[in-house]
C-alpha cells in the first residue's frame, strides 16, 4: 500500500503545474521536481523499469506494483526534458525502452500487459501530454523521430514486428494495439526516415499482408492503414513492387471485399481504398 502512495505523490508532482485552474501556482514546485528527477534520472528510472516485472520468480513486484509503476514511467514522459534523458542514447533506450518490447508486453496478465502498451505506444509515438505548448509537442515528435532512427533495428527489425504484429507470438490484443503504434509512427511526418525505411523492406510488407488475412476485422482495418503507405509510395523498391504486381489479381479481389459494410459510412475509408486499388492495378 505504500508503493501505492509513493507513487501518487510522485505522479502529482510531475503534474501539478501542467494542468488545472492553479496549475501556475504549482509550477514551480513541479518544475524543482522535475529538475531532481532529471539529475537522478538512472536511479529513479531503474527501479521504475525493473518494478514492471512481476514475473520474475522471487522478485518484489506485484500486478499492483507494477501498474503504479506504468503511472510513474508515463508521468515522466510528459516532460521534455525528462524525455529527452529516456531516449538520448542507445543505452538509455536498452535499459528503459527495450525491456517493454522483450518482456512487458507480453506478460499473461492483461491489465499489466496492456498498460506496457500504454507506455510504449507514448514512447514511441512521443505524443505525450505536455499541456498546451505546440513547441513541447514538436519537441517531443523530433526526439522520438531521433532515437527511433538511430535504434531502428533493435525496435523494429529486431523486437517490433516479429514480436508484436506474429500471431505465432502475440495475442489478438497486442496485434491491434502494435498496429495502431506503427501506423501512428509512420504517418507522423517528422518520422519521414523511419517511414522510408520500413516501406522499403520486403518482410515488412508480407507481414502486413499476411494480417490483412487475420480473423478479426478489426486487426484488418489497422493492417490497411500500414498496407495503404507501402502501396502509396511513389519510389517503391524493385522487390516490393514484385510482390505487389505478383499478388495483383488476388490482392485487388480481397481488397474490393474488405469491408464492403463500411464504405457507406465512411467515405474516407471507401476512397482510400479505391485509390490502393487502382494503384496496384496500374503496376
Amino acid at each position: 500500500e505504500s508503493r501505492k502512495h509513493v507513487a501518487a505523490i510522485y505522479n502529482y508532482l510531475l503534474v501539478c503545474g501542467l494542468d488545472g485552474s492553479d496549475a501556475n501556482l504549482y509550477k514551480p514546485l513541479m518544475t524543482r521536481f522535475r529538475d531532481y528527477v532529471e539529475a537522478n534520472f538512472d536511479a529513479i528510472m531503474t527501479p521504475i523499469v525493473q518494478g514492471h516485472d512481476c514475473h520474475q520468480p522471487g522478485g518484489q513486484s506485484t500486478p499492483d506494483v507494477a501498474l503504479s509503476c506504468g503511472a510513474m514511467y508515463r508521468s515522466t514522459l510528459r516532460h521534455v526534458p525528462l524525455y529527452s534523458q529516456l531516449v538520448t542514447s542507445t543505452g538509455r533506450v536498452e535499459r528503459y525502452v527495450l525491456p517493454f518490447l522483450d518482456t512487458f508486453v507480453g506478460f499473461p496478465n492483461f491489465d499489466v500487459a496492456s498498460d506496457a502498451m500504454e507506455s510504449l505506444k507514448l514512447v514511441l509515438t512521443g505524443a505525450n501530454e505536455v499541456g498546451n505548448d505546440d513547441e513541447s509537442h514538436q519537441a517531443m515528435a523530433d526526439l522520438a523521430s531521433q532515437f527511433l532512427t538511430r535504434d531502428y533495428t533493435k525496435i523494429f527489425d529486431d523486437r517490433f514486428t516479429p514480436k508484436l504484429l506474429s500471431a505465432e507470438t502475440a495475442n489478438y490484443m497486442t496485434r491491434r494495439m502494435a498496429l495502431q503504434i506503427l501506423s501512428t509512427v509512420l504517418l507522423t511526418r517528422s518520422n519521414y526516415n523511419v517511414m522510408i525505411k520500413y516501406i522499403a523492406s520486403k518482410q515488412n510488407l508480407v507481414n502486413i499482408m499476411l494480417l490483412l488475412r487475420d480473423t478479426s476485422p478489426h486487426i484488418t482495418l489497422d493492417a490497411f492503414h500500414v498496407f495503404k503507405i507501402f502501396v502509396a509510395n511513389p519510389n517503391k523498391p524493385p522487390e516490393i513492387v514484385r510482390i505487389l504486381t505478383d499478388n495483383k489479381v488476388k490482392l485487388c479481389k480481397y481488397l474490393e471485399s474488405l469491408h464492403k459494410d463500411r464504405e457507406e459510412a465512411d467515405p474516407q475509408f471507401r476512397d482510400e481504398k479505391a485509390l490502393v486499388i487502382s494503384t496496384i492495378e496500374a503496376l
